[in-house]
Order: structure tokens, then C-alpha cells, then sequence
């Protein structure tokens, strides 16, 4: 399996990652407010993480909803990113952060 994931290479994605391993699925209006990222870059960003098969995106009418896929790599990087926030938590209440 030789896939390059660009999730790491934006603070963007990064972030858009962050929070669908958090709420597993999330309006795309929601998104733009949690994230503080402009329409253009969350659209190009969610392209990559499709393309990528991170995440799937649905819509009912006007609403529409963005989901994290459930894969082995997803269930990989909830497991990192839980670990992540776990460490940081640890950090802040040492004085580090």
C-alpha cells in the first residue's frame, strides 16, 4: 500500500480532521465557524480528504453533511489524535503549554 495522506501538510485539513475524529460528523456551515477557515479552502480541503477516502460528504437539500469514513486509517488516527489531546492535556496541567 504506498498512499501519500496530505493531512499532515495543512494546518487546514489538519484542523477539519481534528474535529470530525472528535464529532464523526459535522454541517458544512458548523465547520467554516469551528474552524475559522474560508469557504474556498474548507471546499478544496475536503476535495483532498474525500479523494484521500478520510471522509464522505451527503446531502439532504441545502444541508450538507461531512463524515468521517470508517477505515483502518481513520481508526488509526482517532487512536492518534486521542492519544495527542491525552499528552496535551498532560502538558498543560505539568506548566508546559
Amino acid at each position: 500500500m504506498d498512499r501519500d495522506f496530505t493531512f499532515f501538510d495543512s494546518k487546514g485539513k489538519f484542523k477539519i480532521l481534528r474535529i470530525l475524529l472528535k464529532e464523526n460528523e459535522i454541517n458544512i456551515s458548523a465547520l467554516l465557524k469551528r474552524t475559522n477557515i474560508s469557504y474556498k479552502f474548507v471546499e478544496r480541503y475536503l476535495a483532498e480528504l474525500e479523494n484521500e477516502g478520510l471522509i464522505r460528504q451527503k446531502r439532504f437539500g441545502k444541508i450538507r453533511i461531512i463524515s468521517l469514513e470508517d477505515n483502518r486509517v481513520t481508526r488509526i488516527l482517532k487512536d492518534f489524535f486521542t492519544e495527542l489531546e491525552g499528552i496535551e492535556e498532560e502538558n498543560y496541567i505539568k506548566g508546559y503549554v
